[in-house]
């Protein structure tokens, strides 16, 4: 039996990829309408709002993750 585990890391951050995805492709689409209602242009601004924590939150991820290649390479080089 093939028992791969997950690591937390990788489950947040395909959340947080899912959940900006999902924000900015519902601001396309209401970008692509004509006419929208007082709710709409809400539920547009929080979507667009969203969908910039999530790239945001994407690259503070990445950032976290890339730290520790910086780390490695400085205490080689002090060495």
């Amino acid at each position: 039996m093939n028992n791969k585990t997950i690591h937390p890391f990788q489950q947040v951050f395909f959340a947080v990829i899912f959940l900006t995805i999902l924000s900015g492709g519902s601001s396309v689409l209401l970008a692509f309408q004509k006419e929208l209602s007082p709710e709409q242009t809400r539920v547009f601004e929080i979507c667009n709002t969203t969908w910039n924590m999530g790239i945001g939150a994407i690259f503070g991820l990445l950032g976290s993750k890339a730290t520790n290649l910086f780390s490695t390479d400085q205490k080689e080089g002090e060495e």
